[in-house]
C-alpha cells in the first residue's frame, strides 16, 4: 500500500493482506541499499499466519519517495512516527543488517508498545571500509554489485536457491537498483557512524531473538555473537549461509521466527 507520510508517498508492503492494527504487527526493517523485497519470503508467510505485517520502504528506497535518512537515529525516528501514524500498539520489530541498528535506537523511543525485537544478521556495530564508502558516492551501482557479491554465501556463487529458477545475484542487484542513487551512500555512512550500539543493546528489556549467519562477510559472526552477549534474554541461532539470510535460508528463518513468536505473551 502507498500512504502519504511526511509529505512524501511511502510504500509499505503488507504481505498480501490488509493492515489490521487490532492484531500483533510484525514490522520488518530492511538493510542498507535494500527495500521491502528483501523480506518478500517472510512478509507473505507471516501475513498468512494471521499476523498483521508491514515492510516499509525507507525514504528514497524501493517505491518510497522523499530524501534518504542521514543517520540511524533519523531512521529510527522516521519508523517511530510511522508506527504512531498507523496507530500500531502491539509491535514486534524485525531488522536485517542496518535494520538491526535502527531497531536498537527504536527501542529507546517506542518502548510502550514494543513487544519484542528480532535481529537478523546483525550486530551493535557495522563498520564500513572507506573504499566502499567512497564507491557508494562515486559509483553506487558498482558499490551495490560488490555488496551483493560479498553479501551472499556459497549459495550465490553456486546459483543455489530455495526458489527454483531464481538467482540470488540477479535479484539482489535488481533490488538495489530500485533505490535512488544517493540512498546507498547515506545508508552506509549511517552504519559506519553509529557508535552507541553497546549502550543501546544493554537497554533492551523485551524478549529478543537473534538469527546470525555463519559465513557473513558484512556483519561477521564473531561480531554478532559479541553483540548478543550484551542483551539480556536473547535467544540465538546461527544458520549456515551469508549475510542475505532472509533469501538464502527463508524456510529456516521463518520457522525460527515463528517458534519464537508463539512463545510471546
Amino acid at each position: 500500500m502507498i500512504i502519504s507520510f511526511k509529505d512524501a508517498d511511502t510504500y509499505i508492503g503488507t504481505g498480501g493482506k490488509s493492515l489490521d492494527n487490532t492484531k500483533r504487527t510484525l514490522c520488518f526493517l530492511h538493510g542498507s541499499g535494500q527495500n521491502h523485497l528483501s523480506f518478500i519470503q517472510q512478509a507473505r508467510f507471516f501475513a498468512y499466519k494471521g499476523y498483521s505485517v508491514i515492510v516499509p520502504d525507507m525514504p528514497a528506497h524501493g517505491f518510497s519517495d522523499g530524501n534518504p535518512c542521514k543517520s540511524i537515529k533519523e531512521n529510527a525516528e522516521w519508523i517511530n512516527d510511522l508506527l504512531v501514524k498507523l496507530n500500531l500498539k502491539d509491535v514486534v520489530i524485525i531488522g536485517h543488517s542496518q535494520g538491526c541498528l535502527v531497531a536498537l535506537e527504536l527501542n529507546r523511543i517506542f518502548k510502550s508498545f514494543l513487544k519484542s525485537i528480532i535481529f537478523v544478521a546483525g550486530s551493535n556495530i557495522i563498520p564500513v571500509n572507506q573504499f566502499l564508502l567512497d564507491l557508494s558516492e562515486e559509483n553506487p551501482q558498482k558499490a551495490s554489485e560488490m555488496m551483493v557479491t560479498w553479501g551472499h554465501g556459497i549459495d550465490g556463487d553456486m546459483s543455489i536457491n530455495k526458489w527454483p529458477g531464481h538467482s540470488h545475484y540477479g535479484e539482489g542487484n535488481n533490488i538495489m537498483c530500485m533505490n535512488k542513487p544517493t540512498a546507498l551512500k547515506y545508508d552506509l555512512n549511517s552504519c559506519n557512524d553509529y557508535l552507541d550500539g553497546i549502550n543501546a543493546a544493554k537497554k533492551i528489556k523485551v524478549p529478543t531473538l537473534a538469527v546470525l549467519a555463519k559465513n557473513d562477510q558484512m556483519t561477521p559472526l564473531k561480531s554478532g555473537l559479541k553483540f548478543v552477549e550484551l542483551i539480556k534474554n536473547c535467544e540465538t541461532h546461527v544458520l549456515d549461509c551469508g549475510h542475505f539470510l532472509p533469501s538464502e535460508r527463508p524456510m529456516e528463518l521463518n520457522s525460527i521466527i515463528n517458534s519464537f513468536l508463539l512463545k510471546l505473551e
